[in-house]
This record gives C-alpha cells, structure tokens and sequence, in this order.
C-alpha cells in the first residue's frame, strides 16, 4: 500500500471517534489536515527518514513521518534522538505493511518518560516487534 493512501486511511480511522477532521489535503508526499479549532498537521510519507527534512520542522508544527519500519530509518532515529527529543511536535510512525503492524513513537514524550540507559534497547524491541520478530 503507497504510504500517503495508508495515511489517509489512518486519518480518517482515527476521526470515526474524534469527528474532529475538517479537511485533509494530498499533495506529492504529504497530507496535510485541518482540525477543528483551527489545529492543523502535515503527515509527510516518505518510504525513508530525510534527517535535513526533519531538521527543517518548526517547533509550533504538528508533523508526522510516516517511513518503512526498516534498519536504515531505525538509525535515523536512534543516532539522532537528542535533536528530535526536543521537538514538542514531531511523531513518528513506523510501519511494516507486510505485516500490518506500525509502532508510533513522539520522542518528546518518550524521553520524559524512557530510562536513558536503556533507550536504545526499548526502541529495538519495539523495531523487532513491529517487524514480527518474536524474541521467546
């Protein structure tokens, strides 16, 4: 499934509750949404992480990468988790569509919440789950 049709679905799957979805608009690699009470947010899908294009993202937008559940975006994350930890905004979603799986992470939260010294093996776990590895 191309990742931006994922996305929408996924949008619209989470405003079956909601119902707070006005509007979402597709654009090349991108949806962008509006939501009631004027809050806005771009979901950018891209089958892997562009570290410049995540550096480029202000810190009063709520933005999503949606990527592959893959090793090489595993890295984007792991090697640069200080930079996104600070970025109040940023959510990642990592998905596996041969499995259906996804694992959703926003570093902002998690790092308040993670123990440092054992950061990189939560993130794994949650990277081999997602890629149905079974560790039993």
């Amino acid at each position: 499934m191309e990742l931006t049709k994922w996305v929408i679905h996924h949008i619209k799957q989470k405003d079956i509750m909601k119902k707070d979805l006005v509007s979402y608009k597709e654009e090349e690699d991108r949806v962008f949404c509006e939501y009631k009470e004027g809050r806005k947010a771009t979901f950018y899908c891209k089958e892997n992480l562009e570290l410049n294009q995540i550096k480029s993202v202000k810190d009063d937008e709520l933005v999503f990468f949606v990527c592959l559940c893959n090793e090489h975006n595993f890295k984007v994350l792991v090697d640069n988790w200080d930079l996104f930890k600070t970025k109040q905004n940023l959510v990642f979603i990592f998905l596996n569509p041969r499995l259906a799986e996804k694992w959703i992470i926003k570093p902002f939260i998690h790092s308040k919440i993670a123990d440092p010294k054992t950061l990189k093996q939560g993130l794994r776990t949650m990277y081999d789950t997602c890629m149905g590895v079974d560790k039993q």
